[in-house]
């Protein structure tokens, strides 16, 4: 395959060598082109494949290449917004983000939960705001949290069959089930500017989903040792598998401010067909839960007052009226709305709709007690 490879220099002989080296590349595009010229000697690519930042337009004009990959963290949006500036199509823009840990944490935790699946009563799916909205320590029963940063329901029905497997017959009594507002309408594998997170579960399932690519294509722009990297189990921080969580801080004016611009955004979500398919995998979900006596537990997660209060109230209904239609279908399933509960305040979050560890301590508590009351009924 031929490349037209995006990337800051820095760390650039570590992306080279996860690259695969059956690629071959039309120009690398960086920017410090003296630094880079040093690297690439010293992997033996040639030095005129180089070309600075501001010469990325004529280069993906002049260029014949399969793909343009984009290969970085914290630039990583800027970089796709200009490779879709310059009309490049969206199945020929691979982006990816070689963190040192970070693509394995799926994968470590799936294989943790595997070697101590006889511990836990419960597990909770869903995305950040979960990853960082629920305290495990203020559970009564032993939970496992696998929610993480983006990640949809066809994931998070996954991990819950992969969890299901692992545990015996009887022994998972609940799953947590975080829904945030906007769910139905997110595919993971259809979002550009989150694209680099499929390697995550690339890694950990071999699945790309409604991805442009095959997964066993995907795995060839990448080094066999590369995707055969695994990282230690121990040490584990159960309450946060994922290393997201940070000391105690609250929001500012600027968070306050972003609030406002973020629910602009995802409420603005409309694909009809990815809503349709959503609604089927939370029903199958449910499903798988009630045929292996597993209470479902969806809920809602609170965010802050300004985020709630203006988010589009046609958007927040759908959302609603959808959940209950899934609730319906099964007797043992219920739904927390969130965003009903006088629980929460602004100091509770640490942005528009992120739990700061106080906030997650404060609502897992709730939960738990949600959980015992419904034991009690049965008793």
């Amino acid at each position: 395959m031929r490349i037209l490879l995006v990337t800051w220099t820095t760390k650039l002989a570590e992306k080279l060598s996860i690259l695969s080296s059956e690629l071959e590349y039309c120009a690398i595009v960086t920017d410090d082109t003296e630094s880079a010229g040093k690297i690439l000697q010293s992997v033996g690519l040639s030095q005129n494949l180089l070309y600075p930042l501001y010469e990325l337009k004529e280069c993906v004009e002049n260029f014949y290449y399969d793909y343009v990959i984009c290969v970085d963290y914290g630039w990583m949006d800027d970089f796709l917004k200009l490779v879709q500036e310059y009309d490049v199509p969206p199945k020929k823009i691979l982006a990816l983000n070689f963190m040192e840990e970070g693509n394995f944490f799926i994968e470590r935790s799936l294989r943790y939960f595997k070697q101590h699946a006889a511990e836990f009563e419960m597990f909770a799916t869903g995305m950040s705001y979960a990853e960082v909205g629920l305290d495990v320590t203020q559970f009564q029963r032993k939970l496992f949290n696998f929610a993480h940063s983006s990640q949809d329901l066809y994931y998070n029905f996954q991990v819950a069959k992969f969890a299901i497997s692992c545990a015996k017959p009887g022994s998972l009594r609940y799953a947590l089930i975080e829904l945030s507002p906007y769910k139905f309408h997110y595919d993971l594998s259809q979002s550009t500017n989150l694209q680099f997170l499929m390697l995550h579960y690339l890694i950990a399932f071999n699945d790309l989903h409604n991805f442009y690519m095959p997964a066993e294509n995907y795995r060839k722009f990448f080094r066999e040792e590369y995707m055969n990297f695994r990282l230690p189990l121990e040490p584990f921080d159960l309450n946060d598998p994922f290393k997201v969580k940070q000391p105690l801080h609250f929001m500012t004016p600027e968070t306050k401010l972003n609030a406002l611009k973020k629910r602009k955004k995802v409420g603005k979500k409309n694909f009809p067909a990815t809503c349709a398919e959503n609604v089927k995998i939370l029903d199958d979900y449910l499903a798988l839960c009630e045929a292996n006596s597993i209470r479902p537990i969806m809920f809602l997660m609170p965010m802050s007052e300004q985020y709630m209060k203006h988010y589009p109230a046609n958007r927040i209904d759908e959302f609603r009226c959808l959940v209950e239609q899934v609730r319906r279908k099964h007797d043992s399933a219920v739904f927390i709305d969130g965003w009903k509960l006088n629980l929460t305040t602004d100091k509770d979050f640490y942005d528009y709709g992120h739990m700061n560890i106080q906030g997650a301590a404060k609502f897992s508590i709730f939960l738990d007690e949600f959980i015992r009351s419904l034991e009690a009924q049965i008793l």
